[in-house]
This record gives C-alpha cells, structure tokens and sequence, in this order.
C-alpha cells in the first residue's frame, strides 16, 4: 500500500505555511464575535455555498465569509448549558461522497456515534442529508488524517477499548466506516485523553501516538494487524498530538500538551543511540507546575492544540490557549482564569537550540477541543476560528 512522505501527514493535521513573511513583534489580530451561545466545541473552515469565500462551521450554523454576519442552518439547532457539554466536540470537513462540496463531519459524545452532513449545494438551509460515520468513537480529541496512505482521511480515534482508525467504503460513501484498530485491548475509554499521528521512525509509515507513547505502523496493514508499541512518557494525557522535526536536525519529534485539565505544554526531543533506538527528552514550553511560569505564561486547559507557520517564516508555530470550564466553573484547576489564546513562535538557533516564544491573542475566548486555522479573507495569512462555551469567534490575523 502507498504512502507519502510524513511531512504530507504532518500538514494534511496542520495549517500549512502560507506564502508570506511577518515580523512576528508586529502580527495582531481582530477579533469578531459571531456567536453568544454555546453550540459546541469545535468548528472548521471551507467554501460550503461555493461563492469562493471561506466559511465557518459552528455547531448547526454555517456562517458565510468574508463577513460572517449571515448563518444558514444545516442541522436542527441547538444551544447547551455553559456548565454543562455539548453533543458536538469537534468538526471536520472533507469532500465524503466525491461531487466537489464540501461536507461536514460531526464527532459528538465521546463514546457515541458520528455522523456526516451532506451538502446539498449553494449554501442550502434546512437539514442537510445525514449518514452515520461509526456508531461508537471513543477518545476526547479524535484526529482526521490519512493513516492508511489510501488518499483518504481517516478518523483516528479508539472504539471498544482499543485505539485505531476508521476507514470510508471507498465504493459506497453512504456506509458505514470501519474500524481497524491498532493495539490489543487495554484501559482505553470514551474520555481517553492524548492522541495523534506521524511518521516517528522515518520509515514513510505513519505512526499512532497516545500519552503513554507510539504504535509503529507495519509494512503491511493486511489483516488489521496490533502495531509495535514503544513505551514513552508525553504527559498523563493531552490534547491533539503532533509529529514535527522542531530543532531541524531530520528526526521528528512530539508535540504535545501534558494534562488536557491541567497544565503543561512541551515537546519531546527525538535522540537515537548507535543502535538507532529511539528515545525522546522533554523539553518545557509552559510549566507542568501551576505556580511556575515560562516566558511570564501559564494557564490551564489546554485541551486543543494546533500546529500552523503564523509568521510566514516557513516553519510551523504552536496555537493553544485555556478551554474554558471544561467540567463547569468548580471541575478543574483555575476554571476561571482568563480565557486566553496564545501562539508560540518556534525559532531554530545555532547547535540545534529551539525557543518558543509566546504572543497572545486573545484573553476573553479561549479555546474548546479542537479548532482550525486558515485564511479566512484571502490575504495570505493564517485566521482562526474558535468555537467554544464563550460562543463562536474569528480571529483575523492584520
């Protein structure tokens, strides 16, 4: 089976570098508010009326670019209790059954079914077709990327108690995907935090990543065999998790945060002895430690992250920021801090030295569980669009 290049995995999870160059002192961004309540936790970007303007998905509503003042409903609304959950953790788009729009992929409950929303064309309001993806798909921060090196993105994610991936019926879009896991039945469960996927080793497979450390994909996925496990310690169970060379020496390393309701952001250098065995040294970018801070930063919550080149310079930044009562106002350590969203600024230094540095952007929005980064108003330049219990929000980088 083919696959590609693991830096074609690494942006196919990412916001790809856009052609553009800023001095990083001078990167700001406007902040739009286009929603109060809370629909979800998780929202994405594409063109789904086909006016060659990027959209936002937030929860039921699509609201049109460039000025996102105008929403059309593509499911039954509703709004959820800020101290309570919502039924929409995190959003995808893809192009599901191949007529050039694009769809929407809802991953809901953890534990319980996904479904994708078929877009009937030129922005329609009204309930669009709805097809079941997998009745049950476990883990609190699922990714949506390539494993197989079948053209295809995948849901990766777990499903009764084991951590894999879930393929479409390349011959019937409408079905049902399957479930392929990787690992023997273990302690996974519906609110599994941690996880992600790339190509540790090189070897042009990609590989499966949880908190407790990494699935080597092997040469043949036939079978649905139980991948090689490497035991390694990236935190107690984060958010999404990223494969990327940081200090550019041609080994790739994790990125990851530690605690999803706690604290901690690192990334994890890969070393390798004569022998080529693979180990991994820590590297802190915020504290572990709630009373510690670096850089002037700390904050809890970091239960999205994202991976994306803000500054133009060709390599890729870290987005991440507080998700904002995650169980409630009393659930978890400091639940009522500011809601902040930071990026940090990746820099390679002589000998292999590495520095992130901190920009804020935002103190009243935070993040949810996942959240995407794109250009928004077609300037060159990476945008966010956050969706979370504060509402939904556009950050427009100026």
């Amino acid at each position: 089976m083919p696959h590609r290049p693991s830096l074609v995995l690494v942006l196919s999870l990412v916001a790809a570098p856009l052609a553009f160059a800023a001095d990083p002192a001078a990167i700001s961004f406007s902040k739009q508010q286009i929603d109060t309540f809370f629909t979800a936790e998780g929202g994405t970007i594409a063109d789904f009326n086909g006016d060659g303007k990027m959209d936002i998905v937030a929860g039921p509503r699509i609201y049109a670019g460039p000025d996102f003042k105008k929403a059309t409903v593509y499911r039954s609304p509703h709004a959820y209790d800020k101290l309570s959950y919502s039924n929409n953790f995190l959003t995808y788009t893809d192009d599901f059954n191949g007529d050039g729009r694009p769809d929407i992929l809802v991953i809901g409950w953890p534990g319980k079914e996904v479904f994708w929303f078929e877009n009937p064309g030129a922005g329609k309001p009204g309930d669009w077709p709805q097809h079941l993806a997998h009745f049950s798909v476990d883990t609190e921060s699922p990714g949506f990327a390539d494993i197989d090196g079948d053209g295809r993105k995948d849901i990766i994610a777990g499903s009764g108690g084991r951590l894999g991936y879930m393929t479409r019926d390349a011959k019937d879009p409408k079905a049902p995907w399957t479930f392929h896991a990787v690992t023997p039945p273990g302690k996974y469960q519906r609110y599994t935090h941690g996880i992600g996927v790339g190509d540790i080793n090189g070897d042009g497979r990609p590989d499966l990543l949880e908190a407790a450390g990494w699935w080597e994909q092997p040469a043949s996925l036939a079978g649905d065999p139980v991948w090689k496990f490497h035991p390694q310690a990236f935190g107690s169970g984060g958010a999404q998790m990223y494969v990327y060379d940081v200090n550019g020496d041609g080994k790739p390393d994790v990125i990851t945060s530690l605690v999803a309701h706690g604290y901690g952001l690192s990334w994890f250098e890969q070393v390798r002895d004569a022998a080529g065995a693979i180990t991994f040294v820590e590297h802190a970018i915020t504290s572990a430690n709630p009373d510690e801070k670096l850089g002037g930063v700390q904050f809890s919550q970091l239960h999205a992250v994202m991976l994306a080149d803000i500054d133009g310079d060709g390599l890729l930044d870290i987005v991440t920021g507080k998700r904002h009562w995650a169980h409630g106002d009393k659930g978890d350590p400091d639940p009522n801090g500011p809601a902040v969203l930071y990026w940090f600024r990746l820099a390679r230094g002589p000998g292999g030295s590495v520095t992130y540095t901190p920009h804020l952007i935002d103190s009243d929005s935070g993040v949810g569980c996942q959240f995407p980064v794109g250009d928004l108003n077609g300037d060159g330049k990476p945008d966010l669009a956050i969706v979370n219990k504060k509402g939904a929000f556009v950050f427009i980088q100026k």
